[in-house]
């Protein structure tokens, strides 16, 4: 591992002191904002901007959402989700319209031109995540998909 990639290096040159090794979840979230940034770059130039990812995404997989669900299932706080949805409404993303059998629940449904902009960040995102995984095999890649399954149910509940 070279200090240029990761920002540690293993041992101190010249030396018999070493530094300590990176810990799994200090390069995960190295790796993590070096793939952040790379999704928000492809999210801009197909010009959407950076808040609008985590709702638009869920939103593209299943309309219909309540302003709680989305919050629930983006880990976003609600004030942010409504805070977003207000700005995306007004660009004509989405149309936030009461639930048939309950007036009192509020449904978010993306428009056509939602639905567009999500064709064409998730076409950029495609080719991020080809180059993230550029030289692994495909049952490498499932291998790391399930180690990522296991480590996120590991977390889940977790209070430090």
């Amino acid at each position: 591992m070279k200090e240029k990639e990761t920002g540690y290096a293993a041992e101190n040159s010249g030396t018999e002191e070493k530094r300590p090794v990176p810990t799994i979840g200090m390069e995960l979230s190295f790796t993590a904002k070096r793939l952040h940034d790379s999704l928000r770059k492809a999210g801009e130039i197909a010009g959407m901007p950076d808040g609008y990812r985590k709702l638009l995404f869920p939103l593209a997989h299943e309309d219909g959402l309540t302003q709680l669900e989305l919050a629930k299932r983006t880990h976003l706080s609600p004030p942010t989700v409504s805070v977003t949805l207000k700005k995306m409404e007004a660009d004509g993303l989405l149309a936030r319209l009461p639930d048939e059998k309950d007036q009192r629940t509020v449904r978010v449904y993306l428009t056509g031109e939602g639905r567009s902009l999500n064709t064409r960040v998730f076409e950029g995102m495609l080719k991020v995540d080809a180059e993230l995984v550029e030289g692994f095999t495909p049952e490498e890649q499932e291998t790391f998909r399930a180690m990522l399954r296991r480590m996120n149910h590991n977390l889940e509940g977790m209070n430090l």
